[in-house]
């Protein structure tokens, strides 16, 4: 017998082994029988959101299923409560039959017996509103489905709709992403701007203008500009239906004379303010909404890399407990506009004092050759904008000198690191006073 052989034998016994064991289940531990009728509803077309005007037809897809049932529904029936406000235009199928409900319709239909693992079974609606709603008016509905089984989740068999009346209007928003891209003395910025129409119609010949403060230019968008005239860049961006957004990709550069004051080599000259304005022909329920400001000052490009102390465990404030310990917090982060690569972190502490424990761990640890102090350091990897960490670090002291003990941290990046004074912290305590 080949080594294939006696393995494929030692699988089919296992197998049988863990059937005659364990394999008949109790009914207990199956799954119970029974259906489990389910009932989904959505707002078919562009726009999802929960509102409409009056005189609108508005189209729902509703969905039945049986998908998470291992038995058969039987006499099942699908009951949609239309709104008083709202009215039936047309139903694909057609309902078995109308009853009058409570405040308006109720559309019947005779589902029979629905199959175990049956898949949404589709109903689509055109609802159409009454003219003469008001704004602000709610019209509520349900889709229910029932069987005369006892069904699995009773927590599915009912959706409920709602819509708020709103008036006829266009709603321009802008959106700009420029506040949070990197603003660059060295590089090109690059970002997005937009416009969103919130409102209930079709917003008509849309028009986006970027007012560019003195000191920055325009130099490309994707699309290009319809106009382009002193320090006013336009975009014809045509309709915009409801729910729906139209965006254009900016490119802008700054000055050379920021640089200097960028990198502290000359006065600051002030934040630069960015207008954008939208506009269009149709009505809008709030034209001040397409009016956005974005007020950037300019930085240098690079990561960087910053770091603090404090102090945990002391009674007293820039006071050391001769004989226990105290937690030394390195709070670091990386607030440049770049990724901060191949990091590294280190603490410096003085005779006296005694590194018990870090969190995380030190990567390594040695002596200044000049003062004798223990350094210990941690690779941190690479930063990204924004991230941020801290290492705690257990420190028994056993003296303090007469000047006091001199606690520095330190960091730094490679690469272009923006130079600051926040490279390094220091803390300087002494002795508590007994």
């Amino acid at each position: 017998m080949t080594s294939r052989q006696r393995r494929g034998r030692l699988v089919i016994f296992l197998a049988l082994a863990l059937v005659g064991a364990g394999g008949a289940s109790s009914a207990s531990d199956a799954a119970p029988d029974g259906p489990d009728l389910g009932v989904t509803m959505l707002r078919m077309g562009g726009d999802r959101r929960a509102i409409i005007t009056p005189g609108q037809t508005v189209s729902l897809s509703i969905g039945v299923s049986n998908m998470g049932g291992n038995a058969a529904a039987h006499n099942s029936v699908l009951t949609v409560v239309i709104p008083a406000g709202m009215k039936l235009k047309q139903s694909r199928p057609a309902p078995d039959r109308t009853e009058p409900g409570k405040s308006g319709e109720d559309l019947v239909w005779s589902l029979g017996t629905v199959p175990a693992a049956a898949f949404p079974h589709l109903f689509e609606l055109d609802l159409e509103a009454a003219s003469d709603l008001k704004r602000g008016a709610q019209l509520a509905g349900t889709a229910t489905v029932t069987t005369s089984d006892r069904n699995l989740t009773e927590g599915n068999t009912r959706r409920a709709f709602n819509f708020l009346v709103e008036n006829a209007a266009a709603d321009l928003v802008v959106q700009s992403s420029l506040d949070g891209v990197p603003f660059s003395v060295d590089d090109p910025v690059d970002f997005a701007a937009g416009i969103i129409n919130l409102g209930t119609v079709s917003a008509s010949a849309c028009v986006l203008k970027m007012t560019v403060p003195a000191k920055a230019s325009f130099k490309w968008s994707d699309p290009w500009p319809s106009d382009n005239s002193g320090n006013v860049v336009t975009w014809r961006l045509g309709d915009i239906a409801p729910a729906k957004s139209h965006s254009v990709k900016v490119r802008i550069v700054l000055d050379s004379i920021l640089r200097l004051a960028a990198y502290g080599f000359a006065p600051r000259l002030g934040n630069l303010n960015f207008k954008f304005d939208a506009s269009t022909t149709t009505n809008q329920f709030n034209p001040a909404n397409g009016h956005l400001e974005i007020t950037r000052y300019p930085e240098p490009a690079g990561s960087n890399v910053t770091v603090s102390l404090n102090v945990i465990g002391a009674e007293h404030p820039a006071e050391l407990p001769i004989g226990k310990d105290v937690t030394y917090e390195i709070m670091y982060g990386n607030f440049g506009n770049a990724l901060g690569s191949k990091v590294s972190l280190s603490l410096t502490l003085p005779d006296g004092l005694a590194l018990v424990d870090a969190q995380p761990p030190a990567t390594s640890s040695s002596k200044s050759d000049n003062s004798g102090s223990a350094i210990f350091s941690w690779n941190l990897g690479d930063l990204a904008v924004g991230q941020s960490g801290i290492v705690k670090s257990k420190v028994h002291v056993t003296s303090v000198g007469p000047h006091g003990s001199l606690v520095k941290a330190k960091i730094s990046a490679a690469g272009k690191d923006v130079p600051s004074r926040e490279k390094t912290a220091y803390s300087l305590r002494y002795a508590a006073k007994r």
